[in-house]
């Protein structure tokens, strides 16, 4: 059985799906033929971005002292 991830470790985990995903919506927009359907995924990845940034934070601020 695994070792239960630290905080640390789960927020980097974290960060690393908030990428992906932000990722993958960047690529759907660009695909995308209709333009509401590429605003959403646009809109999604940016929430993603502001997603990372929080993690990002988060990391810094645990791993500060």
């Amino acid at each position: 059985m695994k070792e239960p991830l630290g905080p640390v470790e789960a927020l980097k985990l974290a960060l690393e799906k908030e990428v992906e995903a932000c990722n993958i919506y960047q690529k759907f927009s660009i695909e995308s033929k209709m333009l509401e359907v590429r605003d959403i995924f646009m809109f999604l990845s940016d929430e993603e971005r502001k997603h990372q940034k929080l993690i990002e934070n988060k990391i810094k601020e645990i791993t500060k002292y």
